[in-house]
């Protein structure tokens, strides 16, 4: 039998995530499909639209076996960090082969690990972020652009295997149609990105039927969606009444940023958004991802020791499984190094889970819906 792995945020699960299993199922048809998705807080350091619950009983509901929660400490990080993290997580697992939708399949991942696993960008010079000036070193040594998002993350996949002794085999498989940022709801099409259904949905202009699952819609009929609008308030409590010294102990606090994120909030007045903020905030350095993954952190309060912590010693948090997915983690149980969380106690939520209880806290504060105490996975 096939472990095969995905990794992902399902933001919210629609037609291009569905089309992905499918195709596994077709080419490993007796695959146990173990997903490690992000919780609540996202990659590019942004809110779920729906909570991690929701999201892990959509994916098993279309043919996941396995949900396990990927957590915020590796969630809310650049490509390197939150692929190893992920990796770690299905090594422990079991998992066997890794399927990942990129936007070039016929890239030789492996190869271009091999020849970059020493290949870091140049953050000396400040007239760019270090995200192109590592696109731009990745190009140089291989030859070959990886400036689109998915194929990016494809190769920090590969690094994150090579590291860790390349036990997956890589399986990237084409994205369909819809291209990673398109805004746009496609009219010739049912497979959109997610920006685009997190947009249509958000301004509620355009039905979105047409490019999910019904248990996607479900969802988004029943329940509050979330966004930076819903969290704008709380960050800029954080920072307007944090001193600067309290700032600079956030994760991811660098170069004097603290004086920069505050001076600009205090100047733009109350009636400033989260979107001027940024805007206003951000440079050819520091670009809009790493600011708004940084506000996370704020929201969160995490502070550097706190996520290195986690990052050092990870835990498998289940989300949801079906009979397929209970037997494979009876299978690695015994061999697992890492805590398996099914259910949350206080010990465990002031301990184990402390950063991660925290950001259940402040997300249920726009879904009004408990994160961790009383909430067990999902099982079909």
């Amino acid at each position: 039998m096939d472990i095969v792995g995905i990794v992902a945020e399902y933001n919210p699960f629609h037609n291009g995530h569905l089309y992905q299993i499918i195709e596994v199922k077709k080419r490993f048809p007796n695959a146990v499909i173990v997903v490690v998705m992000s919780g609540n807080f996202l990659e590019r350091g942004e809110p779920a639209l729906l909570d991690k619950w929701m999201r892990a009983r959509e994916a098993i509901l279309n043919g996941v076996n396995l949900v396990v929660e990927l957590p915020v400490a590796f969630c809310v990080q650049p490509a390197d960090l939150f692929a190893f993290g992920a990796i770690r997580i299905l090594k422990e697992l079991g998992v066997q082969k890794l399927v990942f939708g990129v936007e070039n399949a016929d890239y030789d991942f492996d190869k271009m690990a091999q020849l970059t696993k020493k290949v870091h960008g140049d953050f000396s010079t400040y007239n760019e972020s270090y995200a192109k000036a590592y696109q731009r070193a990745i190009t140089e040594k291989t030859g070959v652009d990886v400036s689109k998002p998915n194929n990016l993350l494809g190769l920090a996949y590969a690094k994150a295997n090579l590291e860790l002794g390349s036990f997956l085999e890589l399986v990237p498989i084409q994205r369909m149609k819809a291209e990673h940022h398109d805004q746009q709801l496609p009219i010739d099409s049912q497979i959109a990105s997610a920006s685009a259904i997190r947009n249509a949905v958000l301004s509620n202009k355009e039905l979105v039927v047409n490019f999910v699952p019904n248990s996607t819609v479900e969802d988004l009929q029943q329940s509050k969606k979330a966004s930076w609008m819903n969290f704008w308030p709380l960050l800029k409590y954080q920072i307007l009444t944090s001193k600067v010294q309290e700032l600079r102990e956030i994760y991811g606090m660098t170069e004097g940023l603290e004086f920069r994120l505050k001076d600009k909030l205090e100047r733009m007045g109350p009636a400033v958004t989260f979107t001027d903020w940024i805007g206003e905030v951000k440079s050819k350095r520091f670009t809009y991802t790493h600011l708004t993954r940084l506000a996370t952190m704020i929201l969160l309060q995490a502070k550097k020791n706190e996520v290195e912590q986690v990052v050092e010693s990870p835990y498998i948090r289940i989300l949801g499984f079906d009979d397929l997915g209970q037997k494979q983690l009876n299978n690695v149980k015994k061999k697992m190094t890492f805590p398996v969380v099914s259910r949350v106690s206080q010990k465990i939520a002031a301990n184990l889970l402390d950063l991660d209880y925290r950001a259940g806290l402040v997300y249920s504060q726009c879904s009004g819906q408990r994160q961790d105490f009383g909430r067990k996975p999902f099982q079909c």
